[in-house]
């Protein structure tokens, strides 16, 4: 096919040889060289035939949908209306006039575009999809679901429209709903390794863990090579406590396609959540022999398995030949740091923290062990980065009005989350150790309880943001934009733990947060009347990974209603805790609305 396409564009050279200005042969050239993926031809050969036939529609639609696809939005869209204005009638145009307004972020109209669209060609699944699309981006869910029900009563065959009806419930919490609309987008064709992946965790969020893990394996079977389907089987199959190997069929795709670096390394990531260590080493070998490319993640645990086996002579040495071969890496960067805070080099790996957040100085994984850094130096600037006191609030959360005490509401909420808590084991990626926690964004399920309790939890964020300074110049209070008038808030995510006896929270930080929170739903007595901090949440202590030994700079004693707020990056924690009842929170994070 590709041989076709060059031999086109000769033939077109050959014409505009004799004569520049053919309005065909440019055309023709630019249709050719976007087929090639030549960006520069194609644009040479369509701005050229544009200024000979500037209203010529479908140059105008294919130019414009080649500017969409390369980034240039803006032109894309003006392109595209001056189609529209010339050819109303043309349902293609409206189709990638919506597509562009989309990538634009321009809802409305995007819809209209959209709706245009269908009038023009109702039995084109694509055209409710993307009406359905910009309605849900606009934040009317309703809408989305009402255009999508519509279109299926066009289209009832259409597995598009099923998948589509699939998520839109699945976002509104319907998970049942969902899992029936994603399989009868299987029994119709539809095959992604998204619908296995969205409806096994659909199936877990209706609390059929089982079920769950089960058709994340028979995806797999399917789609062997996609990572994101992995992580989600090997993540079911260790909270579903199902039979054999979680992360067998992980090693068995990496052992198949031996060239895809990224199957090694999510295997070898497994292996290490899972604290299979000889299994790790082992397998980094195979991988490293494998005919892999040796990416700088992979050389990265190369390094760190020599600082296991106490070789940190050679795992500093590989670390400097990677930051020579690699010198932008973040990565490499950042694994180095930590592996110097292990071996209380906290000045190097401040450095090295240092160079990740000038080029990402909002990560907060390098802010938060950057503060271990500096907290080994005994540097001053450890206050100003993380105030253990005037960084933590707690707020009491407002209880809604019917109930006769606030213990009265938070043991009906409680009531609620415990029938969410649908897998037997702590996830494999997350800091739960002793308990468990829901799947998906809590915040979406469709309960009026939630509902009203994320009303509630709105209210006090609202708050508190006011309590908050400004300061342009500080990782964490620069992202206040309240001043601004922005008060929305905006959750990155939600969920609830549960923990039983001896349960706890590793120390952690939050990746994909601004502020980070614990709201108490229910505390067990033992916590409330204990003489010692078990049970509490604690800050400052780092990861116990690191073996550095430092106590926590804080403690705060849960109290139920009570909702603790604190930077993403701060370090924080559960101490252990005995007793029958379960420690029921619901934690989030949220984002500047203006992110």
């Amino acid at each position: 096919m590709a041989g076709q396409f060059q031999e086109g564009i000769s033939t077109c050279r050959k014409v505009l040889s004799y004569a520049p200005k053919e309005p065909n042969a440019l055309y023709m050239m630019g249709v050719a060289a976007a087929q090639l993926g030549d960006a520069n031809t194609t644009q040479v050969a369509f701005d050229a035939a544009l200024k000979v036939t500037p209203d010529r529609v479908d140059l105008l639609m294919n130019y414009g949908n080649f500017l969409r696809e390369t980034g240039a939005l803006d032109r894309a869209q003006a392109l595209l209306q001056r189609a529209s204005e010339l050819a109303p009638k043309t349902a293609g145009v409206w189709q990638a006039l919506s597509s562009t307004q989309l990538r634009l972020e321009r809802f409305d109209a995007a819809l209209v575009s959209a709706e245009r669209f269908i009038a023009l060609a109702p039995k084109a699944a694509d055209a409710w999809e993307l009406a359905a699309g910009a309605a849900q981006r606009l934040g009317n869910r309703d809408r989305a679901l009402g255009i999508i029900k519509e279109g299926l009563e066009s289209l009832p065959e259409s597995p598009s429209l099923h998948y589509a009806l699939g998520q839109l419930n699945r976002e509104s919490g319907e998970f049942a709903a969902a899992s029936t609309a994603y399989e009868r987008a299987r029994q119709l064709g539809f095959q992604s390794a998204d619908l296995y992946r969205n409806n096994a965790e659909s199936l877990l969020e209706e609390g059929r863990p089982l079920d769950a893990a089960a058709f994340a394996r028979v995806g797999l079977a399917r789609f062997p090579s996609d990572i994101a389907l992995h992580q989600v089987a090997t993540r079911l199959h260790v909270e579903s406590k199902s039979p054999g190997d979680p992360v067998g069929e992980l090693i068995k795709a990496a052992r198949s396609e031996r060239t895809n670096a990224t199957l090694w390394e999510t295997a070898i990531g497994f292996l290490k959540y899972l604290d299979r260590q000889e299994d790790e080493r082992r397998l980094l070998e195979e991988a490293l022999s494998s005919g892999s490319p040796k990416t700088p993640r992979l050389l990265s645990l190369q390094a760190i398995a020599m600082a296991d086996a106490g070789d940190n002579n050679r795992m500093v040495a590989t670390y400097e030949n990677l930051l020579g071969r690699f010198p932008d890496d973040a990565g490499v960067k950042f694994d180095f740091a930590i592996q110097l805070l292990k071996m209380s080099e906290p000045q190097r790996a401040d450095q090295l923290f240092d160079e990740v957040l000038k080029n990402s100085p909002l990560d907060q994984m390098a802010l938060g062990f950057k503060s271990t850094a500096l907290r080994l130096m005994g540097d001053d600037r450890l206050n100003d980065l993380v105030d253990h006191n005037d960084m933590v609030f707690e707020v009491e959360i407002p209880v809604p009005n019917g109930y006769s005490s606030r213990s009265a509401y938070f043991a009906e909420v409680a009531a609620v989350l415990e029938t969410l808590h649908h897998t037997r084991a702590h996830p494999i990626d997350q800091s739960v150790r002793g308990g468990t926690q829901t799947n998906g964004f809590l915040f979406r399920i469709a309960h009026p309880m939630i509902a009203q309790l994320e009303q509630q939890i709105r209210l006090a964020i609202v708050d508190a943001l006011h309590q908050f300074p400004t300061d342009s110049k500080h990782p964490f209070w620069r992202r206040n934009t309240v001043d601004t008038g922005a008060t929305d808030i905006v959750f990155s995510g939600a969920w609830s733990v549960r923990l039983s006896a001896q349960g706890f929270h590793t120390n952690h930080m939050h990746p994909k947060g601004w502020i980070s929170s614990a709201l108490y739903i229910a505390v067990p007595d033992e916590v409330t009347g204990a003489s010692d901090d078990a049970g509490y949440i604690q800050f400052g202590a780092p990861e116990e990974k690191l073996g550095l030994n430092l106590p926590p700079i804080r403690t705060i004693k849960p109290q139920v209603g009570n909702l603790v707020l604190f930077p993403s990056y701060m370090w924080h924690g559960t101490i252990p805790f005995s007793s029958k009842q379960p420690r029921i929170t619901v934690a989030f994070d949220i984002v500047p609305h203006t992110e």
